[in-house]
């Protein structure tokens, strides 16, 4: 007697959907990118006013002795540093992520991967003596 595998298979194409960005098919994308660049520099001058205050807030709040000053300066000057990061890890963020989903495929094939036939086929035949197979605990590792 030999054991068959059946599986069953039901593909739906509804279409081939490509993005490839392209600066020269969209209008107006000067002006959109020098609208961000301005934000990002105005982010930085932020940022720096930032670190700067907070500073100045942190150093005379621990002088004087006003511990909610000291730590609102503390904040502050975090802040300041944490939305420079941003502004500048921002475009290397967004084109990793970018390029990593360009690489992303579907998988989809003309016939799925695993599907093709099953992963372990046993036949028995009556009559032969059947085969235990024994593995020990150190064959994992080997």
């Amino acid at each position: 007697m030999i054991v068959h595998a059946v599986t069953a298979q039901a593909t739906i194409v509804l279409a081939q959907v490509e993005v490839k960005p392209d600066d020269s098919k969209a209008p107006g994308i000067n002006a959109l990118k020098d609208l961000v660049n301005g934000l990002a520099a105005y982010a930085v001058i932020a940022a720096v006013a930032s670190v700067l205050l907070g500073g100045i807030a942190w150093a005379l709040g621990e002088r004087m002795g006003l511990d909610r000053t000291s730590a609102i300066g503390k904040s502050g000057v975090l802040a300041g540093f944490g939305l420079a990061f941003l502004v500048g890890a921002t475009a290397a963020v967004v084109n990793f992520f970018l390029a990593t989903g360009a690489s992303a495929s579907s998988g989809a094939v003309d016939q799925p991967r695993g599907l093709d036939r099953p992963a372990i086929v046993e036949t028995i035949n009556p009559g032969e003596p059947t085969q235990t197979l024994r593995h020990s605990p150190s064959d994992r590792f080997s």
